[in-house]
């Protein structure tokens, strides 16, 4: 286990980054229209495109900025300022911490949001970042990302090829069944490495659970009731699309 010390050293380097990446994620979100005229009428505000990646920039600044606190007022900032002024080139705990924090976000920014769909890419993601921090062990977390780096990696080669569309050619949503596979895998693992820790396994099943109701309830809010287009309709969301309109 990860010494608290060593653990709020790392919240604060970790708040940093989600405020950078919410930050981010504003400037980005201001540069789509918030009001448009298409085909002679006004759309309002609140279906804006801008909308959902506003809400989610706010949400990480705030959340980065209560771990920020948390972190300074536990002596957190000031252990890592004494930790760059005695800086080494072997890797501590909380530096694997700062390297999975980059794989999670950064993969999940440039490579799943835009090219798999809306709902797996939150539950992929999640599936990974809740239990390789939640469980607090340096191993753990090291084992979690070889294996959802790996499956990044994958996909990577799948998406700079021609290997997705010939994929998604023979079946529509064949990049997104991928994920679905993996994501499974992916909390097969993280069960497994729980597996005889009670405090790890309850960790699992309450991140299991916020992994699968987060995008439940963040995707047919954003496109059904405020309209807003996501970044990538797959399976899923087409699925929530015909169960919706069906019971219209």
């Amino acid at each position: 286990m990860m010494e608290k010390k060593q653990l709020r050293k790392a919240d604060f380097v970790t708040s940093i980054l989600l405020i950078l990446f919410g930050i981010w994620e504003l400037a980005q979100s201001f540069q789509m229209p918030m009001r448009d005229t298409y085909g002679g009428v006004r759309n309002v505000w609140y279906v804006s495109p801008a909308l959902m990646p506003l809400v989610i920039g706010f949400g990480v600044i705030i959340l980065g900025a209560v771990l920020m606190i948390n972190s300074i007022r536990t002596g957190g900032a000031a252990d890592f300022i004494k930790s760059v002024q005695s800086f080494s080139l072997k890797i501590s705990d909380s530096g694997v911490r700062f390297i999975g924090t980059l794989l999670a976000i950064g993969t999940f920014v440039y490579l799943l949001i835009p090219r798999v769909d809306f709902f797996m890419s939150i539950v992929f993601f999640l599936s990974f970042f809740i239990p390789a921090f939640a469980f607090d062990s340096g191993e753990d977390l090291k084992k979690l990302m070889v294996f959802y780096g790996g499956v990044c990696l994958i996909m990577v080669i799948l998406f700079i090829t021609p290997a997705a569309d010939a994929l998604n050619a023979l079946f529509m949503f064949a990049t997104d069944v991928l994920i679905l596979i993996a994501t499974i895998g992916l909390n097969i693992y993280a069960a497994r490495l729980a597996k005889g820790d009670d405090t790890k396994r309850s960790r699992f099943r309450t991140g299991l659970i916020v992994a699968i109701v987060t995008p439940l309830v963040l995707t047919p809010v954003f496109r059904f009731f405020l309209l807003v287009p996501l970044p990538h309709e797959g399976g899923i969301v087409q699925l929530m699309q015909i169960i919706y309109y069906s019971l219209r």
